[in-house]
């Protein structure tokens, strides 16, 4: 099934109350302070979280293949900020890096949009992790029996917050984690697995991960 969503990116007079918006729907920047991995990842951002002053307002119609609730709002960052990955924010924000608005990426576009699907629609997607990909909802203790030198490591992913983490297989919890704690770089993570069955940590997928 093909759907159309409007994307709009808002003029520069607007861009900082839509900032300001997406910050308190997801508390991105300021969780941090209260996650046990936060100050690796504050370190990994030193770079200002600034809008690029190249854009200019505009808005169009686009077709995927996931279902979107109403219009989401895209706004181009300055190339450094969050390291220059693409990005979901708030209930219906994308962030990008300005270099895209040169080089457009229909792909990303798409991926970034079924983030933004999956918050609107998380029951519908989690039944389909369930049904399809055999993943549910991870509960407290198995969490926590990840050692904190991982979850101190774990890199905050803004198009997860607010969602539970998981368990593959009922054994498996993926977690990407800072390859380098002096020095860590949004760009140099790898995910990882704790395997709650004999409590070990792996950065090989488990068989029929892929």
């Amino acid at each position: 099934m093909s759907y159309e969503v409007r994307i709009t990116v808002p003029p520069k007079s607007q861009t900082n109350s839509v900032l300001a918006k997406w910050e308190q729907e997801d508390k991105y920047y300021s969780g941090m302070e209260d996650s046990v991995a936060g100050e690796i990842n504050m370190k990994a951002r030193r770079y200002p979280y600034l809008e690029s002053v190249e854009t200019e307002a505009r808005s169009m119609v686009v077709k995927t293949n996931v279902p979107i609730d109403g219009t989401v709002t895209l706004i181009y960052l300055d190339g450094r900020s969050d390291a220059g990955l693409p990005h979901t924010r708030g209930k219906s924000g994308i962030a990008l890096p300005i270099f895209l608005l040169w080089n457009p990426s229909d792909r990303t576009i798409q991926h970034e949009l079924v983030h933004i699907s999956q918050k609107h629609f998380s029951s519908r997607w989690w039944s389909l992790y369930s049904k399809v990909w055999n993943f549910r909802v991870a509960t407290r203790s198995e969490f926590m029996s990840i050692p904190e030198k991982w979850r101190l490591r774990r890199r905050i992913n803004p198009d997860t917050i607010g969602t539970p983490f998981t368990i593959w297989q009922n054994r498996y919890i993926p977690l990407t984690v800072f390859l380098n704690e002096l020095s860590p770089d949004l760009k140099a993570c790898k995910r990882g697995f704790w395997d709650c069955m004999i409590s070990q940590w792996t950065r090989d997928p488990p068989s029929g991960w892929e």
